[in-house]
Parts: structure tokens; sequence; C-alpha cells
């Protein structure tokens, strides 16, 4: 009997040193480092039942699903999160909330592959309505995840300490610390004090499991993850802007691509088109079908002439819809151009002279959906000009009802 006691109590400080990790592991304690965690945290038991789980997890099926597009997503994540202040591994964080599935729902409502509430959403300019739910829209989502978890960061001043405040929120985790008097890691994640719900606590060493495998490479290799994790890649999507009313079938056949592939990309479009009473709306395709799209598409029903300009050294977007009276956005869209595009020297660009705000007709028919803020865009005027012309009618519109444009 004695002999059985002495053998457990040696087994102890092997159970709570290392847990199977080595204490000592250079890349293990710099992964620990990146998110403001002590290297002692290697010796936290609960971290080791968690990283063996999620290695036997990976080993069955990977870090994510391939079938939604993680060889798309995970290069658009590291490029996105290499532009912030980030570590690299909060990439995990998506494979934590969502396994990369832009259309996975929560239980308590939180959507997307970053698992926003709507509440929250809305408050980082997310938007959701009818047609589209922005938490599912995997760049903006990205950027609106980016920007609360740096807010978090300064609130707490530790990334672990975000991370669990973008699980818990902020209220809940300033509760616990106030009631540890403590920030440390391993107090505030004791199971036995219970000062974090059980769903936190995992949730953090979850991430910091899957952060760890990560820097295995012999199970990478096991498992053939090719995607180097921890470097920076171009984002293989692209953003392109496209009228009220298009539908991503019809793109995707323009693309001559699977129609769910191209869906799985855009599932922030509730009914698969883009919101009407929106002149321009970001739809996003791979990046090597950019050019493809650029050769190919034309708006639909686009019938008439253009006129091509050819931009001279400093010429603006802004300055062409002044010269020809072309709402800005229109010839954004016609040409595909982002907000943010370079406008190069020598560019031919052009300009929808055959749109209805050109021809300044006196009587615009309504359309179904249409606005009277929809109709003065369309037009080129100001809404106070129109409603000046049409007093008696309100903003929303019945379709076939006459709206006085011309005098």
């Amino acid at each position: 009997m004695k002999h059985y006691l002495l053998a457990l109590i040696l087994l102890i400080p092997v159970a709570l040193n290392g847990v199977g990790f080595d204490p000592k592991d250079k890349k293990m304690i710099e992964v620990l480092r990146h998110f403001d965690i002590p290297a002692s945290y290697l010796k936290d038991p609960y971290l080791h039942d968690i990283y063996a789980q999620k290695k036997r997890e990976c080993t069955l099926d990977g870090f994510a699903d391939l079938s939604e597009n993680a060889d798309v997503f995970i290069p658009m994540l590291t490029s996105l999160i290499a532009q912030s202040d980030l570590p690299s591994e909060f990439l995990f964080v998506t494979l934590v909330e969502s396994q990369l599935h832009g259309s996975a729902t929560s239980t308590r409502g939180a959507a997307g592959i970053w698992q926003f509430m709507e509440s929250t959403g809305k408050l980082h300019g997310l938007r959701v309505n009818n047609f589209v739910d922005e938490r599912r829209d995997h760049i903006k989502s990205t950027r609106a995840a980016i920007a609360y978890l740096s807010s978090l960061k300064k609130q707490f001043g530790k990334w672990y300490l975000a991370l669990i405040a973008y699980n818990c929120g902020d209220g809940r985790l300033s509760r616990a610390i106030r009631k540890a008097g403590t920030t440390d890691i391993h107090v505030l994640t004791d199971p036995k004090r219970g000062l974090l719900p059980p769903e936190s606590r995992k949730y953090i060493r979850k991430v910091i499991a899957l952060s760890l495998l990560a820097t295995d490479e012999i199970f990478l290799s096991k498992i053939q993850f090719d995607t180097s994790l921890e470097t920076a890649q171009e984002n293989p999507i692209a953003t392109v802007y496209l009228p009220e009313g298009e539908k991503i079938d019809r793109i995707a056949a323009v693309l001559e691509m699977p129609k769910k592939n191209l869906l799985s990309l855009n599932t922030h479009l509730k009914k698969g088109v883009t919101p009407p009473n929106e002149q321009s709306y970001p739809v996003y395709i791979p990046k090597n079908k950019l050019d493809e799209f650029h050769q190919k598409y034309r708006t639909k029903g686009l019938q008439g002439y253009f006129l091509m300009h050819r931009v001279k050294s400093g010429e603006t977007i802004e300055q062409l819809s002044k010269r020809y009276n072309v709402p800005k956005t229109s010839i954004m869209m016609e040409n595909m151009i982002g907000d943010n595009e370079d406008r190069t020297i020598n560019r031919h660009v052009r300009i929808p002279i055959n749109k209805p705000f050109l021809k300044n007709p006196r009587l615009h028919s309504a359309k179904s959906g249409e606005t009277l803020a929809s109709v003065a865009t369309l037009y080129n005027i100001t809404l106070d000009q129109l409603k000046l012309k049409n007093p008696f009618i309100s903003n929303a519109l019945h379709e076939g009802e006459e709206i006085r444009i011309g005098d």
C-alpha cells in the first residue's frame, strides 16, 4: 500500500508539470506570448485535456472543413489579420467559433464565421435586414471582428482577456476580474473558482490548443495540412460592385463556375440577389476570375451606347461625374471600380450615356420596390428637389405610380 501511494505521489508532479507538453518548448511558449499568457500555462491540466481532444478531432477531420472553401477563407483571414494588430493565431478563433461555416448559426442566434450576435454586429456596422445579413459577409465581419477585438485589447490590456470578453462580454469579464482581484489567467479560468462561465473557460483553451497544435509540423504533415497558418497570404477573394437586384446564379453563369461555390462566398445575400434601392453593392468572386468578370459581365438589360472617356493624369471619378452629369456610383458600377481603387493614368472609363437620368424625362413610372429617394438618386437630383415637384407623393412608391421629374 505504501509503495502504491508513493508511486501515486510521484505521478502527481508529472500530471501537473507539463501534462504532455514540454514546458521548455520555445514554439509553444512563443504562441502563449502572442496571447500575453505566461509560459506556466502549459502546465494547466485542463488545457492538456482540450489539446488532446482537439488533436483527436483534427486527426479525423482536419483543422477545417475544406468543403466550406477553407482553402479560400484561410488565406483571406490571414491576409486581413496580417494588416491588423491581431496576432496571427487569431485565425483559430474562427475555427473554434464556426469551423469556417459561413451559414453557421448558434442556438443563441449568433451568425457567421465570427459568430456575431445581431446587436453586436450592428454596433460594428454590420447590417441585418430582409435582403442581407452582413454578419455572414466573410470580409466585412472579419474587419468588424478585428476592430472589436482590438478595442477589447485596449480596454483590458491583454489579448487573452480580449478573447474571453469576445466570448462572454466585457461586463461579465469585468465582474470576474473584480471578484478575483486579479487578471491572472490561471485564476480566471480555474473551474473550481467558477469566475467565468464554463463555455468561456473552454473557449480560451480551445483557441490556445489549436494554436499550439499548429506548431507541431509532424502532426500537420500527418493530416496533410499544406497551408501555412502563420504566414500572411494574398487574399484570393476579389470584390466587385453590382447593381440592385443582380442574381448570384447569373454571375455564376457568366463566370462558368458552380453556383454553390459562389453562394458560399456570398452567404450574406439572403435571397441570392443584391439588395434593391442600392445602385452599387459589393459581391465576392474568386480573384482568379476577376479578369473574366470584367470581360464578360454586362448589366442586365443594358441597351444603347456608352461614351468611352480616356482618363487624364490626376482626373477623378468625381470630376467625370460632374462633367457628364452622371452619378459617381453609376460610373463606378458600370466599370466595376471600388471606392478605394486607384484611378490609373490613360485608363478608359465607360460613361453610361444611355441611362434614364441623362434623358431627363418628364415622368418616371415607379418599379416594384422603388422609393422617392431611390428615384432621386437615379435621376441625379436631390430628394428635396423631387419632393417639391411631387408634394403629395409619399416616400414609399407603388408600382406604376408616376413621379414628375422634369418641368
